[in-house]
């Protein structure tokens, strides 16, 4: 069984995630570790960001920082970078979901629009949490300013694009325990019936 976990930043997939690792023994992927690790020095992507971004190479490691300076002041060089990434990184979530032994594997995405990978998810679960909650965690555990805060959540998709896509929804404002109350039931009624 694959499920798709999807949500804003600060809405707290991370809870949900642990959860079904502890609880489920769920294999996890998280697609911006992936992403990550696509870029490390040896792979095919790295070799094309090297080429394509010279200038954001060093020390024989992508300077992430420089990196982002580049592609963020140039939409163009954006969509270059993201045609060098996004392939392999789906590609890599496909391999992991295909190897992996575990009955529940668990795909963390904040988007999964035109990846294919929600295609693969017999359930797409989306994370919910009231705004100012989500502000006020990430003010706290990342130490973001309100602004900066505002500006991320502004920039993600909203909780209409975000219900479009998925096939339940839990709300994680509350506590902890009423959150994996909901997982719960959400994979009871799943057809594997955990």
């Amino acid at each position: 069984m694959v499920i798709g976990v999807t949500g804003g930043v600060g809405s707290g997939k991370s809870t949900v995630l642990d959860y079904l690792e502890k609880q489920y023994q769920a294999f996890i992927i998280r697609s911006d570790d992936v992403a990550k690790e696509i870029m490390e020095p040896g792979t095919e992507a790295f070799r094309k960001i090297c080429d394509v971004f010279p200038q954001a190479v060093a020390h024989q490691k992508i300077d992430r920082n420089k990196l982002a300076e580049i592609i963020f002041s140039d939409a163009s060089k954006r969509m270059l970078l993201n045609a060098i990434t996004h392939p392999a990184t789906i590609a890599e979530i496909n391999r992991r979901i295909e190897t992996s032994p575990a009955d529940i594997v668990v795909v963390e995405s904040a988007l999964f629009s035109g990846t294919g990978i929600d295609a693969r998810c017999d359930a797409l679960w989306y994370v919910f949490c009231e705004r100012e909650k989500r502000i006020r965690r990430l003010m706290e555990n990342r130490g973001y300013s309100r602004k900066k805060a505002e500006s991320i959540i502004a920039g993600q998709p909203s909780e209409e694009e975000y219900r479009k896509i998925c096939t339940d929804f839990i709300d994680n404002s509350y506590s902890i325990a009423d959150t994996q109350e909901q997982i719960d039931r959400l994979l009871s009624v799943l057809p594997c019936g955990f």
